[in-house]
């Protein structure tokens, strides 16, 4: 019996660790550049004693346990947007960002444009480029950024974006705003991938995958609470038996 308390206490855990998850994804599905998360399970085996005699066809108990949570780099759908400082990643290329804790990576090309005419994201994290700072300036009429990230205002060639493309993406970190943090060797220079100006890359999310598993985690949630609340009551009679 208390192996099976323990087992639905187990269970129980997991499963709402991983509510607040896909409760995180649905609250992300229309968040531009937004991974979505995913619980990655293990089965546990039940410890034994050294000194526990057990017959050799005894069974041993084994349990699902939440181990971690990684990001599914899957690519979302890419949406047109006409702005000129919006850019799509279509392929498993990142941008490189340069921030005061060192470069991150991300998947979120909404660009603007600081005093200095350098290309940040939303909180003023420049984007990294080959070959020095990248500058356009202010009077730029028209900029123009290729398929391969160069970046051209007014005819003149200004820099180009630096792509790359990560290897295990299980190393990358989480940072918040779409920026991932990676501790691995530097990654190397992104083949296979191509910028598309004027579009964003819309949230991978499903909402409506997300929908169905959050209710089928509900519906497992409480079929544990119903066996852990019978295991109860069975204690109790037990109890009572015995006195």
């Amino acid at each position: 019996m208390d192996n099976t308390l323990y087992l639905m206490a187990s269970r129980m855990n997991s499963l709402g660790d991983n509510l607040q998850v896909i409760a995180a994804n649905l609250a992300n599905a229309s968040t531009p550049g937004f991974k979505r998360t995913v619980g990655r399970f293990q089965a546990v085996l039940q410890s034994i004693t050294p000194s526990a005699q057990l017959q050799p066809t005894m069974p041993l108990l084994y349990w699902p346990e939440l181990s971690a949570f990684c990001q599914d780099f899957s690519q979302g759908p890419i949406s047109m947007t006409g702005r000129p400082l919006d850019l799509a990643v279509r392929g498993s290329a990142f941008f490189v960002v340069d921030t005061p804790e060192g470069q991150l990576y991300t998947r979120k090309g909404r660009i603007y444009l600081n005093e200095a005419g350098e290309l940040t994201d939303g909180g003023g994290n420049r984007f990294a480029s080959e070959g020095g700072t990248l500058r356009i300036p202010n009077d730029a009429v028209q900029i123009v950024i290729d398929k391969n990230g160069s970046v051209v205002a007014d005819g003149r060639v200004l820099g180009q974006l630096r792509l790359v493309d990560i290897a295990d993406t299980s190393a990358l970190v989480a940072q918040g705003e779409g920026l991932y943090a990676y501790h691995a060797p530097t990654p190397a220079k992104a083949v296979d991938s191509e910028v598309i100006q004027g579009a964003v890359e819309e949230s991978n999310v499903k909402a409506v995958h997300e929908m169905v598993a959050m209710m089928e985690l509900m519906q497992a949630y409480d079929a544990s609470a119903r066996v852990v609340k019978r295991m109860d009551g069975l204690s109790k009679e037990l109890i009572q038996n015995a006195a």
